[in-house]
C-alpha cells in the first residue's frame, strides 16, 4: 500500500521530495521503496532528470492501476459507512450534455423506486473530463453520446438511441419568423456553443465553414443547460442542444426551435462501461433503468 500511494504520489507532484512528504516518508525512504519496487518489477518506472521524475509507459500503466485500487478501496470505505448509516451503497454516474437534461433523470426516477436508500452521485462534464475519470475508476459507468472510437480505446459501448440537435432561440427572436435559414446567415449572430474539447463544437465550426462562412466569433462556450437556458431567455443569443431537450423546452413556450439543418451527430447516444471491470449489482440495475426509460 505504501508503494502504491507512493507512485500516485510520484505522478501527482513529479518530485520524489514533495511525493514522499505527501505520503508521509523521508525523501531517503522513498527513494529506497520506489528502486526494491523496480529492482521486484525488474523495469524502471519512471524517467529521471533534473527536474524531478515523470513515469513512463511502464509507469504511466502501474499507475493507472494504482489509482483504480485506491478508488474501489474508497467505493468500500463509502459502502461500508452508507450500511452502517442505513442506505445500501453508492454509484457514481457520469453524464454528457445530451444525456444530462432528459435520460439520466429519468433513469433515476425510475432506479429510485426499487432503490430507495442506495446513493447516486451524478457528475457532468465532457469526454475530455469525464472518460478519464472513468477509467480510474471514479465512475462506474458513463453516459452520452459515442463520439469516439471508444473499441478502439478499449471501452465497451450500449446504444440506446439516435438523438439530432437543434438549433434554439429566445421564443420572441427575430429568426423565428423566417420558415427556412441557411447556417452561413447565422454566423454573425452571437452562440452559445460547446466547448472547444466537445466533438460537437468541431463539428459545428467545420459544418460553417462548408456553408462559406466562418464559425462565429461572439460566443458563450457553456454545455450547462441551466446556464444556456436564461442566456436564451435574456438575450438574442442561439444555442444548439439535444433536440429531445430543445422540444420540452418548445413545449413548456420558453424558447424556440428555428427552421436551420445544423450538422448530425457523430454518434448515438448510449451506455459507456470499462470492459472486464465488473459492474455493482445497482450499476447493472441502473442501467436497466436507463434502458426502460427510453422504451
Amino acid at each position: 500500500m505504501r508503494q502504491i500511494l507512493l507512485l500516485v504520489a510520484l505522478d501527482d507532484h513529479r518530485n520524489i521530495h514533495k511525493a514522499a512528504s505527501h505520503v508521509g516518508m523521508t525523501q531517503p525512504a522513498a527513494t529506497r521503496l520506489l528502486s526494491d519496487l523496480e529492482r521486484l518489477l525488474k523495469i524502471n518506472l519512471f524517467e529521471r532528470n533534473t527536474r524531478g521524475v515523470s513515469p513512463n509507459g511502464y509507469g504511466q500503466s502501474l499507475i493507472r492501476h494504482c489509482r483504480m485500487i485506491l478508488t474501489t478501496l474508497d467505493h468500500a470505505r463509502d459502502e461500508i459507512n452508507a450500511i452502517s448509516s442505513g442506505t445500501t451503497g453508492r454509484t457514481a454516474i457520469g453524464t454528457l450534455q445530451v444525456a444530462a437534461p432528459m435520460l439520466v433523470p429519468r433513469g433515476i426516477l425510475r432506479f429510485k423506486k426499487s432503490h430507495p436508500n442506495h446513493t447516486l452521485l451524478v457528475r457532468d462534464g465532457t469526454t475530455s473530463t469525464l472518460l478519464p475519470a472513468l477509467w480510474r475508476g471514479e465512475l462506474d459507468l458513463l453516459v452520452g453520446r459515442a463520439s469516439n472510437n471508444l473499441a478502439g480505446e478499449g471501452l465497451k459501448f450500449e446504444a440506446l438511441y439516435e438523438e439530432p440537435m437543434s438549433i434554439v432561440a429566445k421564443k420572441d427572436h427575430r429568426l423565428t419568423k423566417r420558415k427556412y435559414i441557411k447556417l452561413s446567415t447565422l454566423a454573425k449572430e452571437e452562440w452559445i456553443v460547446p466547448t472547444p474539447d466537445s466533438i460537437y463544437r468541431k463539428r459545428l465550426d467545420e459544418a460553417f465553414r462548408k456553408s462559406g462562412a466562418n464559425p462565429p466569433s461572439v460566443v458563450v462556450e457553456s454545455i450547462s443547460i441551466l446556464t444556456n437556458m436564461l442566456l436564451i431567455k435574456e438575450s438574442d443569443m442561439l444555442a444548439v442542444m439535444p433536440s429531445r431537450v430543445a422540444k420540452h423546452y418548445a413545449n413548456l413556450d420558453e424558447l424556440a426551435i428555428l427552421s436551420v439543418k445544423p450538422p448530425t451527430p457523430s454518434g448515438p447516444v448510449g451506455i459507456i462501461s470499462v470492459p472486464g471491470r465488473p459492474l455493482t449489482p445497482a450499476a447493472t440495475d441502473f442501467i436497466q433503468a436507463l434502458r426502460e426509460s427510453v422504451n
